[in-house]
């Protein structure tokens, strides 16, 4: 009876599209073999995250486009990345950047992993995700093309155990290009005043290696944020010691006298100046120092302890924080003007020393705003700070529009020029 009723069935829908058909016969089936689906399991899912890069000059005289790629292992084997070329302008392009070995494992951070300083790591497991801190350089603005893609290549552990049968055709190497570009962003970098000002002024966390801001890459808004790609850990050094800083003892000159106290650190209650002709619209001064080198528990929003954020027009907005507390001189909806003294720098929130925090954001928010490129208009370049020395290559002198990379060591101008 069921065998019946289906048939039926059949015969019904058989009418139904019979009767509504307007087309001609359909011809008869191919005889020949059916065709073959070309697929083949590409085993690493790669993205770039929503925030297109702006090229920004560095120190260096170069410009340098900075970006980031996810990178899924939605294979069940374990993947090495052996090595990543940027292409400009589709798979076919030209190489513009290229990292291998060591080089790909120095700027690949597991998604979820929020060590302190952040951890490279050399394997993707099967199921994880990592993100792929990248920068390609550039001599002329006009040599940074359009649209970047990317050929990945990588290498796979064994199967796991317990996989299904179909698993084994997933490869033991693999080379993909990508198939979303990283656009890079028209808009230009903001230029801004210094600051601070005086000699002796190091970028320790900065563009573009992998560093704590580099790898502040955490889930906010809905989105993985890169909200300190351009941002710079402000702190001075005393450049004439040697070593600088000392690995064995796990120290730097950045104190005179006692390490314990804030007081006694070459960056603490230093004047932190407007960047530019602005208003204000955040304030916080209340908040504790934290003792050298022991941090704070603290809620999320005042990992960056006093703090100052200017509306700097255009959608622009410079953030300060590690305040010294109770040192802000501004109040929300206050005019400032470029080099006026609005707070002096300290050691509150989330700080092992007395440092400032400074980047362009594209909202008030810090957390959840997109970080902005920028570069200072006035500066002299001193060279690299490495552990042992400072080196002077690429040669010492006055910048103007440059933006101080990670280990720069700078002189900010004694008086800072008015508008």
């Amino acid at each position: 009876m069921r065998r019946a009723r289906l048939a039926a069935a059949v015969l019904v829908t058989a009418v139904v599209l019979a009767g509504c058909s307007t087309a001609a016969p359909a011809p008869p089936p191919p005889t020949g073999p059916a065709p073959q689906d070309p697929a083949v399991f590409e085993p690493l899912v790669i993205t770039p995250l929503d925030q297109p890069p702006a090229p920004v000059r560095g120190t260096d005289g170069r410009y340098h486009l900075v970006y980031e790629l996810q990178v899924l292992n939605a294979g069940p084997r374990a993947a090495t990345l052996t090595s990543v070329d940027s292409l400009a302008d589709g798979p076919g392009g030209r190489v513009v950047g290229s990292v291998a070995g060591p080089e790909v494992t120095a700027r690949s951070l597991l998604v979820g992993d929020y060590t302190l300083p952040p951890v490279p790591v050399a394997e993707v497991p099967g199921g994880r995700t990592i993100l792929l801190i990248l920068e390609d350089v550039y001599d002329t603005p006009e040599a940074v093309p359009v649209a970047t893609v990317h050929r990945v290549r990588a290498t796979y552990g064994p199967l796991p155990p317990g996989q299904a049968t179909f698993a084994g055709n997933f490869p033991t190497t693999s080379e993909q290009v990508t198939r979303q570009p990283v656009r890079a962003d028209g808009r230009p970098p903001t230029v801004i005043g210094p600051p601070l000002s005086g000699p002796d002024w190091v970028a320790v966390n900065a563009c573009c290696e992998l560093s704590p801001h580099r790898g502040a890459m955490v889930p906010l808004d809905g989105r993985i944020n890169g909200g300190e790609r351009y941002a710079v850990d402000w702190s001075r050094f005393d450049l004439t010691a040697r070593p600088i800083v000392d690995l064995t003892a796990g120290t730097q000159a950045t104190f005179r006298g006692d390490p314990t106290r804030n007081e006694d650190y070459l960056t603490f209650d230093q004047p932190v100046l407007a960047v530019g002709d602005a208003t204000v619209v955040a304030v916080v001064g209340d908040l504790p120092e934290a003792p050298p080198h022991q941090f704070l528990t603290l809620p999320v929003n005042d990992l960056g302890g006093n703090r100052v954020v200017l509306d700097l027009g255009n959608g622009v907005y410079a953030f300060y924080a590690h305040l010294r507390t109770g040192s802000p001189e501004v109040r929300v909806g206050d005019r400032v003007r470029r080099g006026q003294e609005i707070a002096r720098t300290g050691n509150s929130g989330n700080t092992s020393e007395s440092h400032l925090h400074f980047g362009l954001m594209d909202s008030p928010q810090p957390l959840t705003a997109t970080n902005l490129p920028w570069v200072i208009d006035s500066l002299t370049y001193v060279g690299t700070v490495t552990p042992e020395t400072v080196l002077t290559q690429p040669p010492p002198g006055p910048r103007s529009g440059e933006l101080p990379l990670i280990y720069s060591a700078v002189d900010f101008p004694p008086v800072p020029p008015s508008s």
